[in-house]
């Protein structure tokens, strides 16, 4: 079974509010990069410009055995830290 293990487009859709939307970039945008610059991703997430794609969705088969084992363990830990309004 390919497990959705992020959706952009939802996470911008959970809150109306413009410093919400701007930590769920900058989240998405740190961890996209940390993603490929080490190796933990088969897909490229960023557009040409840099950016990332509006349609970003990743699942189990886009990540390597140990991106997904940081997907499963860390990202919601990190998800729900700045939903209560910590830092990145």
């Amino acid at each position: 079974m390919d497990i959705l293990r992020f959706n952009y487009s939802t996470l911008l859709k959970r809150s109306k509010s413009r410093s919400y939307q701007l930590q769920v970039k900058e989240l998405t945008k740190v961890l996209m990069t940390f993603l490929k610059d080490n190796s933990l991703i088969n897909m490229d997430p960023f557009k040409e410009d840099g950016s990332i794609k509006e349609d970003l969705v990743i699942r189990k088969s886009n990540l390597t055995d140990i991106g997904n084992e940081l997907f499963k363990i860390y990202y919601p830990k990190w998800s729900n830290y700045i939903d209560r309004g910590g830092g990145i």
